[in-house]
């Protein structure tokens, strides 16, 4: 008896287990582009912080800024397209 008990309790722990993940709600996809974003703003962070510690020129990092700002601005376009 003390068996089936057994088995009975582990069989509940183990369905429940494989049906949780079933019953959250899914989140919704993340855009492709959304990572591309983030390291954007993280080089935009980046240069600034290599300007004020003077490793790289005003107009170097200007550049630069411009660079990643027209990358920034292209992957936002394409998120808001998809």
């Amino acid at each position: 008896m003390l068996f089936w008990i057994l088995v009975a309790t582990l069989t509940a722990a183990v369905a429940a287990v494989l049906i949780l993940p079933l019953l959250r709600a899914g989140e919704a996809p993340s855009s492709p582009h959304s990572h591309d974003i983030e390291v954007y703003r993280d080089q935009l962070e980046e240069l600034k912080r290599d300007q004020d510690s003077g490793l790289i020129r005003g107009d170097d990092a200007e550049l630069a800024r411009a660079e990643v700002a027209r990358r920034l601005l292209a992957a936002g376009e394409s998120d808001s397209e998809a």
